[in-house]
């Protein structure tokens, strides 16, 4: 059987749902299964839970979740991911260039926008729980939390949402696609303090992976912004920094408003003009063609249908967001 090139919009909410329930399946069976170690080690679970081994292995719960959710869904699919997102196609030296800049700025612009955020969300008496798992204080921490935080949430991360998503969403149109994986990218994290960043940075990746159509260069500047995060919690850590204080004054706001507008320009030229377009095989695309215009002569009634999977993964990680919203005001 000849597998499939193209993802559709049912494959993005089936995914999305499970990108909700999976990761927590697979956390539940951590959890129970360092409570037997712990009962047989003749330790309660809150020792085990703050062991140094239980932290680092817990690392790898979304990494191992995301993973296994990407390539068994392709399999049950049947779907020739490798084809689908070019993931085989030669990479431009001047697009990676471009994509580290675009991470540089990312990281940088869009801060202080982010920092006036959760600062409005504490003087309104929410508790932030911001903290990274471990605390960087030394260079092998440094590098596992390079590999754990940075490298396998950039890969796995956008090969659902930039991968799988974006192209399956792409059957309600392109800006639908952009925005909509963004919306949903943001929604997957199931946090108050994660929702500005994901989503400005999901649409910042959307429009890249639309403009290239490889998903290589999604992945590269999610890993560069990853990575200069990382890097400046671990200077800051080993150096005894503390991070500057954020204020709610006029003059604060202004700045974060003009960084934020600049770098938003900057990465729209960037993008826009300069971002070189992914030259796709001819007869690939031309396949897909024939696929797309197919579905849409067999099946126009089915796009019609409701996006049950989708609508339900929205539903559900709304509730979890509330939730975490909740229990932040009353901590």
């Amino acid at each position: 059987m000849e597998k499939k090139i193209k993802y559709d919009k049912y494959d993005a909410g089936a995914c999305f749902l499970a990108t909700i329930i999976w990761p927590s399946v697979v956390g539940f069976v951590y959890m129970i299964l360092a409570t037997i170690i712990a009962k047989f080690c003749g330790k309660n679970y809150d020792d085990i839970y703050a062991n140094s081994v239980f932290i680092f292995f817990s690392l790898f719960i979304s990494p191992i979740a995301f993973s296994s959710l990407f390539f068994f869904y392709n399999k049950k699919t049947n779907v020739n991911w490798v084809k689908t997102l070019n993931v085989k196609s030669k990479l431009s030296v001047f697009n990676v260039i471009l994509c580290v800049i675009i991470a540089i700025i990312c990281t940088f612009g869009f801060t202080d926008i982010v920092n006036l955020f959760n600062k409005l969300l504490q003087t309104t008496g929410f508790k932030l729980n911001d903290e990274l798992p471990i605390k960087i204080d030394n260079f092998g921490v440094f590098v596992l939390m390079l590999f754990t935080l940075a490298l396998l949430p950039a890969m796995f991360e956008e090969l659902l949402f930039r991968g799988i998503i974006f192209n399956g969403l792409k059957d309600y149109g392109k800006m639908h696609a952009v925005f909509g994986s963004s919306i949903l990218f943001c929604l997957m994290h199931l946090n108050v303090e994660q929702t500005i960043y994901p989503f400005i940075v999901g649409v910042i990746l959307g429009f890249v992976m639309l403009k290239t159509s490889n998903i290589w260069y999604p992945i590269l500047i999610h890993f560069f912004n990853n990575l200069i995060v990382i890097t400046s919690n671990y200077i800051s850590s080993v150096n005894n920094i503390d991070q500057a204080a954020v204020s709610l004054s006029a003059k604060s706001v202004i700045y974060a408003l003009i960084f934020c507008v600049t770098a938003a320009i900057w990465i729209y030229v960037i993008i826009k003009l300069l971002l070189k377009k992914q030259k796709k095989d001819s007869y690939m695309q031309a396949k897909s063609d024939i696929i797309i215009n197919d579905e849409k002569k067999v099946s126009m009634v089915q796009y019609k249908n409701v996006n049950l999977f989708l609508w339900i993964g929205v539903f559900v990680s709304v509730f979890v967001w509330l939730i975490d919203l909740i229990s932040g005001f009353s901590a």
